[in-house]
C-alpha cells in the first residue's frame, strides 16, 4: 500500500492529479486530500506517509467545516503564495523527512528571498528543509504534460 497526501486546494487540479495517481498505483493507493496549510500540518502529524504532493499556493485554512459568517461566507484564512513552504518548515521542525513532489502554476518560487526556477527547486528545497524533494511540476490547466511529468517522477520514486 502506498500512502499519499495530496495537498491541493483547487478542485480541478485535485481531480486531475487524483486520476493520475489512481491509474498509476491502482488498488495499492491510499490517498488523502487536504486543501490548506493547517490541514496539511494535521495530516502529517497523524499519518505515516510515503509521499506528499504539495501545491505551493495554499490558503491558511480550508473552508470545509468552518462556520459561515452573517453573509454566508466561510473563512479560508489568508491565501499564501508560498503556503507550501510553511508545510516544509513544519516537517523540518518536527524532524519528519518525506518524499515530496512540488506542483505549482508558477515557473519560479521564492526560497529565502531568492527567486528560483522550478527546475532548481527540488535540490534547494531538499537541502534547506531536509526533505527528499523528488521534483517539481509546472502545472498547466488540463494539459497532458501534467500526467506525463507526474508519472515520470513517480517512476523515479519507486
Amino acid at each position: 500500500m502506498t500512502k499519499i497526501l495530496l495537498v491541493e486546494d483547487e478542485l480541478h487540479k485535485r481531480e486531475e492529479l487524483t486520476s493520475c495517481l489512481e491509474e498509476f498505483f491502482g488498488a495499492e493507493l491510499q490517498l488523502d486530500h487536504v486543501g490548506s496549510v493547517h490541514a496539511a500540518f494535521w495530516a502529517v502529524s497523524v499519518s505515516e506517509l510515503d509521499l506528499i504532493i504539495l501545491d505551493m499556493a495554499l490558503p491558511t485554512f480550508s473552508a470545509e467545516g468552518k462556520v459561515a459568517d452573517e453573509s454566508g461566507a466561510t473563512e479560508r484564512g489568508h491565501d499564501q503564495a508560498l503556503g507550501g513552504m510553511e508545510v516544509l518548515r513544519a516537517l523540518k521542525s518536527r524532524g519528519v523527512r518525506l518524499k515530496i513532489i512540488i506542483i505549482t502554476q508558477y515557473p519560479e518560487i521564492t526560497v529565502g528571498g531568492k527567486r528560483l526556477k522550478l527546475s532548481e527547486a527540488a535540490g534547494v528545497l531538499s537541502k534547506r528543509y531536509t526533505q527528499d524533494v523528488i521534483g517539481a511540476i509546472l502545472y498547466r490547466y488540463r494539459s497532458p504534460s501534467n500526467k506525463s511529468k507526474l508519472t515520470n517522477l513517480l517512476v523515479r520514486m519507486k
